[in-house]
């Protein structure tokens, strides 16, 4: 008889019990050239601890209770206490804290992801209400401004370098078939990926190739023929008669995915595998570990994995005991790794599709995953054959994503033992699924100034360098990196680099003589940098921003060396979901496709890029929104083409 009552009491109970949660209030910029923003927490417990990830910048409190750095982008608040009462609080209604910050360049760079830790229970995610600044309506652009060009049956992305319409037979010299598109001079050898395309009057094409890619590389062209140029008008189809010559100007064609900051599962990059296909790439770069993850299963140190491939919460002590501390998208209780069967199914599905995986991981810098992971392996083990920092190493730094314990200490023969333990994994793997393997990239960018404190910083960089050599040549691989790996280094080493390595990335040839050098320039092909300034868009800007006019007017040419080709590079610091990855890539990616497949042999006149990217911009438009809307990808729909390239802030 007593249920009733009890059920009762229950619901009062519960009834009293409020959620936190948080609000921030972002604030304009005032005359300092500071904003004041503020952050109001309701509910929060005395004596709990509130998590929030943010990019970092200087933070002046005006009101309410510290914000504390802790590595990377994570932050936290302890909640006070009121101990002159003699109790404890359940919550207090208001913590409200105002602090001067940097103004808000993009609402995507809020702080974000709050979580809410005590002792003793589980960590919550705090629901966040967000008060931004009015913005002014974003501006109208018409389908007419954006396709000016009537797309042509063969019109595809990347370009077609020859195109004759009509059954009459094309010499090369003084072509004038309708709409011809003939370069007017021979192609005297074929280079690999050449293919000729003849389709007759009653359709049926022809199709010849000296290799495996040409004829790869005519099917996805075929296929792409076959779709209608207009969304709007499914009448329209190819003619029936054409003749169409193609080839690659450079064998590498790349793609970096970063998946170590913002992970994607199988599904999705093999979706963008798709992509890359479909606009003839060849290569994925692909970046499997950083400072916020490790991403690959290696099977003799599950560590790597199983804390250097997950996300916790520091505990009270500020220890990260079980999981690495989350990243800046702050999920937790997460797996953000490739099982050896995952990965395998990767290659497969790549080198099917004649894409070779190329694995990254980060080194001697951005080793912050390895480093805990291997800490917590020596903690279980007490094997210290894999350290890979010192422990007496006093070292004070702060990197380019704000870490101060994230360098290898590369004086440790353990680091080598390690890095032999992980490019036999890889390889076998490789081997298993029936896909080669000839490169591993090893990063080797930013290490920051202070690290290996009172060890000569040249020497270090000699000593990393030969390690890393040693290992590639053990194991008969090339190596790849940034090209920090190829600057400053002793003659003897740098001849030694030169017969190890595949490539390295660039920003700029110049002082790189001798290298072979894939183009990545930050202003030109870093996919994640902001589309324009606009609040509402999202990425970094810290190298300008880059849409699809900037991808488009890289001209790759105008570099110096032995140039192998082009990379699109998308970091994923600022995504948070695939729908953000697509809209990143979709459409500036196909600028870098183009440049790879297509790079201009003389520098343009405005005038003449003009016209270009317009022809370009409208095939676009009417080849491949279409397919990207019908996916359901979500992408930047448009782009005025009377605007000028987007100003570096």
């Amino acid at each position: 008889m007593y249920k009733p009552a009890l059920a009762l009491l229950f619901l009062l109970l519960t009834a009293c019990v409020r959620t936190p949660w948080a609000e921030w209030t972002e604030g304009p910029t005032e005359s300092n050239g500071s904003a004041l923003h503020t952050l109001v927490l309701h509910n929060a417990p005395e004596g709990a601890r509130v998590w929030f990830q943010e990019l970092f910048d200087g933070k002046t409190s005006v009101e309410g209770p510290a914000m504390h750095h802790y590595q990377g982008t994570s932050w936290y608040i302890d909640i006070p206490t009121n101990e002159a009462s003699g109790r404890t609080r359940k919550s207090i209604p208001m913590v409200t804290l105002e602090y001067y910050g940097r103004p808000l360049p993009r609402q995507r760079w809020a702080p974000e992801a709050f979580m809410l830790q005590q002792r003793g229970k589980p960590d919550l995610p705090m629901e966040t209400t967000y008060h931004f600044l009015e913005l002014p309506p974003e501006a109208a652009v018409s389908e007419k401004d954006t396709c000016p060009y009537e797309v042509q049956a063969a019109d595809i992305i990347p370009q077609i370098k020859r195109i004759h319409y009509g059954a009459e037979e094309c010499p090369y010299q003084g072509c004038q078939g309708r709409a011809s598109h003939w370069d007017p001079q021979p192609v005297e050898t074929h280079p690999q990926g050449w293919y000729r395309i003849t389709i007759d009057p009653k359709g049926n094409p022809t199709v010849e190739a000296d290799d495996e890619d040409g004829a790869f590389y005519a099917q996805v062209t075929l296929k792409k023929l076959s779709q209608t140029p207009s969304a709007d008008d499914p009448t329209q189809t190819a003619p029936n008669t054409m003749t169409l010559e193609d080839w690659p100007d450079y064998p590498y064609r790349g793609f970096m995915l970063d998946v170590a900051r913002d992970f994607r599962t199988v599904e999705e990059v093999l979706e963008i595998i798709d992509l890359m296909a479909s606009w003839k790439m060849n290569t994925l770069h692909f970046h499997l570990a950083d400072d916020e993850s490790w991403c690959l299963e290696i099977k003799e140190l599950p560590e790597l994995t199983e804390f250097g491939g997950r996300h916790a919460l520091p505990d009270w002590n500020l220890q990260e005991t079980q999981a690495l501390k989350p990243t800046i998208n702050g999920r937790i209780g997460n797996n953000t790794f490739y099982t050896a069967e995952e990965y395998q199914r990767i290659l497969q599905y790549a080198w099917e599709r004649h894409i070779t995986v190329i694995p990254e991981f980060d080194t001697p810098g951005h080793s912050r995953a390895s480093i805990k992971a291997m800490q917590a392996y020596e903690r279980r083990t007490g094997d210290t054959s894999f350290r890979l920092q010192d422990p007496a190493d006093t070292s004070h730094y702060w990197s380019a994503q704000d870490f101060t314990d994230n360098v290898l200490s590369v004086d440790l023969s353990s680091v080598y033992h390690f890095y032999g333990v992980v490019f036999d994994e890889v390889i076998r793997l490789h081997r298993e699924a029936n896909v080669p393997i000839s490169t591993i990239h090893i990063g080797g960018d930013e290490v920051p100034s202070g690290a290996w404190s009172g060890k000569d910083r040249h020497q270090m960089k000699e000593l990393f360098i030969n390690g890393m050599l040693d290992l590639a040549e053990q194991h008969c691989i090339r190596l790849a990196g940034w090209e920090d790996i190829a600057r400053g280094l002793d003659p003897a080493t740098e001849a030694r680099l030169k017969r190890s390595l595949h490539f390295i990335n660039v920003w700029n040839t110049e002082g790189i003589e001798g290298f072979p050098v894939v183009l990545s320039p930050a202003a030109f092909t870093y996919l994640d940098l902001a589309y324009s300034a606009d609040p509402r868009e999202i990425g970094l800007h810290w190298a300008g921003y880059v849409d699809e006019r900037k991808t488009f007017e890289l001209q790759p040419n105008d570099y110096l060396g032995d140039l192998l080709g082009v990379e699109a590079a998308l970091w994923s610091s600022q995504l948070r979901s695939f729908d953000d990855v697509t809209y990143q890539m979709l459409p500036k990616a196909l600028g870098i496709a183009e440049r790879s497949w297509n790079a201009a042999t003389d520098p343009p006149s405005k005038e003449t890029m003009d016209t270009a990217f317009k022809r370009f911009y409208s095939i676009i438009v009417k080849r491949e929104m279409p397919v990207w809307k019908k996916k359901g990808y979500v992408y930047k729909k448009h782009l005025s083409l009377s605007q000028t390239t987007n100003p570096s802030p």
